[in-house]
């Protein structure tokens, strides 16, 4: 394996500490607060395992591909913030469908939204760099 590979992979799993927190906290409040996903050891820790391994899987596919160091302190580091509040956001509508009783039309809507904020915001980064 080669070493800027070797390097991403330490790094990414080192930050994969902030997923598996992300993940315990956000499914926990989530479970502990509704009824209709019953709270087993399969939901407790399937899925914040699910979206630890998710995130990190992504994370480190993203890296080694792209070359992107993604660190807050880079000019990459952008992403990073954006990635953060994407997850952010993913948890909090699952918390309005879930808990809020809200319809599942309010992902499509986070869908939407979330594509079209990254476009807006990549085009003002893209023109702020020129």
């Amino acid at each position: 394996m080669e070493y800027n590979t070797r390097r991403i992979i330490n790094e990414e799993l080192w930050r994969s500490v902030v997923w598996i927190a992300v993940g315990l906290f956000g499914w926990s409040m989530i479970l502990s607060s509704t009824d209709q996903l019953e709270a087993t050891a399969y939901t407790a820790l399937g899925l914040p395992l699910l979206t630890w391994a998710t995130l990190t899987i992504f994370m480190i596919t993203l890296r080694v591909t792209t070359g992107m160091e993604l660190k807050v302190e880079t000019a990459s580091g952008k992403y990073l913030v954006w990635f953060v509040g994407l997850v952010v956001g993913g948890f909090l509508v699952f918390w309005m469908i879930l808990v809020e009783n809200q319809s599942w039309g309010i992902s499509v809507a986070y869908i939407v939204g979330a594509v079209l904020g990254t476009l807006i915001w990549r085009g003002y980064i893209v023109r702020a760099g020129q």
